[in-house]
């Protein structure tokens, strides 16, 4: 984050900016916030010089009820761990496969993705195969047998996992919603 004091109606006053990477994270952040998941919210951004070309949240297909729609979560209902990837009971796509199904107008080549999470092998096929070369993320994603960095390796895609200050970003949105405020 970048702070500086600046003068505003005859007061000093902080302000806090994000750095590109922060700011692409944080739209990642908000996107989240529309997941149909009850248990595990996801989102993604891809980027190509520096503009938002997709995005994407972890959700089911248009027509498939969500966990949110059916007040449940699939898993539960026949005692799966969530954590458990492949057991064929969530109907949801990941956040990173959606932002690359969404984009319809541009070429991907080049670009980079900002998601929540460290992509799983079937994303990390998808974001490969579509030309994207850099992946950044807040937190490695729990599967049995990882092979994305393998994926990535092999393909050219870099990434890195970052941070961010939360009470930063949160001071941040709350700065963005108190000056909108009637």
């Amino acid at each position: 984050m970048e702070n500086k004091v600046c003068k505003i109606e005859g007061k000093e006053k902080e302000f806090v900016r994000p750095s590109w990477d922060e700011y692409f994270i944080l739209a990642a952040v908000l996107i989240a916030s529309r997941a149909a998941c009850l248990k595990f919210k996801s989102g993604a951004v891809v980027v190509k010089n520096k503009r938002i070309v997709a995005s994407g949240y972890n959700g089911p297909a248009p027509g498939v009820p969500s966990p949110f729609e059916l007040g449940y979560c699939r898993k539960d209902v026949v005692g799966v761990d969530w954590s458990k990837k492949s057991s064929g009971h969530c109907l949801s796509t990941h956040a990173e496969a959606n932002a690359i199904v969404q984009n319809h107008q541009q070429d991907l080549t080049g670009a980079s993705m900002y998601c929540l999470h460290f992509p799983c092998n079937e994303c990390a096929k998808l974001i490969a195969s579509c030309g994207i070369k850099e992946v950044i993320f807040l937190k490695n994603y729990k599967e049995e047998v990882s092979r994305s960095e393998e994926i990535f390796n092999n393909a050219g895609v870099k990434f890195k996992k970052i941070s961010i200050d939360h009470k930063a970003s949160l001071r941040i949105i709350e700065d963005v919603l108190t000056s909108i405020r009637e």
